[in-house]
């Protein structure tokens, strides 16, 4: 549960080497989802070489990072970047990532993509989505070793106590406390699986991408009342739960498309409808 894999002085540069494992996570993501996307591009004859499904990977990620970046400063904006340097906006190394502004940003990069590249936006949704969630179900074990994302004071037994100095011990105080972070790798990974299987089924294009955003909004919103990080929209002297609000439009948005598009029938069906 420390951020670092390792920590070496260079004392010529009088900096220290500290890579964490939060990139390494994001490293091994990359990885994966790459490997999955030539194959699926692959299994369904999309015309994408190697190299331009390699480039895809790159394009998306860069807008997810984009997405989820400009979201946590916009919600955390009168908080703490207002009265920070500049640089901070930027500074993704010293965290600050929301996982719906990614969802947003990844929404966004793919259609560009598809445009640029005249292939199907339904097709690459499903294939990103697959992706995606694995990623997060990895990149939550970032959040672990960094010791942040997780819930209140608990006396169940999956509680955990966190080290001094992480962002969870500051309202802890040394108490365990949920493990949110794992709660939803474990839920996302329940979620991959489930998308994995049914990539196989004779659905038309866009179902997998839209079954991944209707069930990572229900997880994230049952999973929401044990996160202390929860951000907000402030409307006159209310204040609505961001989450609850996000995955509700993604929730809305996806159950539309399914109807719209009749995505639980295969194309022979919709062809007899």
């Amino acid at each position: 549960m420390y951020p670092y894999i390792f920590s070496i002085e260079i004392p010529w540069l009088n900096i220290n080497l500290e890579p964490r494992f939060y990139g390494l996570f994001y490293a091994i993501s990359i990885l994966i989802s790459s490997r999955i996307v030539v194959s699926e591009i692959s299994r369904k004859k999309i015309n994408l070489n190697e190299d331009e499904a390699m480039n895809m990977v790159i394009f998306i990620f860069f807008a997810g990072l984009i997405g989820g970046r400009t979201y946590e400063v916009i919600f955390e904006w009168s908080n703490y970047y207002r009265n920070q340097p500049f640089w901070k906006v930027v500074a993704i190394w010293q965290g600050g990532l929301a996982v719906h502004g990614a969802i947003l940003g990844g929404i966004i990069g793919f259609p560009i993509f598809c445009y640029i590249k005249k292939i199907s936006l339904a097709v690459m949704l499903d294939i990103g989505s697959i992706c995606m969630i694995l990623a997060q179900a990895i990149g939550r074990w970032g959040n672990f070793t960094n010791g942040e994302a997780a819930g209140p004071v608990t006396n169940f037994w999956t509680g955990i106590i966190f080290p001094k100095g992480t962002a969870v011990d500051y309202y802890a105080q040394g108490a365990p406390v949920h493990p949110t972070m794992i709660y939803e790798s474990l839920g996302n990974f329940l979620i991959f699986f489930i998308l994995w299987k049914l990539r196989l089924r004779n659905f038309r294009p866009g179902m997998i991408g839209a079954c991944y955003l209707v069930m990572y909004s229900i997880l994230r919103s049952i999973l929401t009342p044990l996160r202390m990080d929860n951000q907000y929209f402030v409307i006159g002297d209310s204040k609505i739960l961001a989450a609850y609000s996000i995955s509700l439009l993604l929730i809305l948005g996806s159950l539309i498309w399914i109807y719209s598009k009749k995505l639980w029938l295969s194309d022979l069906k919709i062809n007899e409808y």
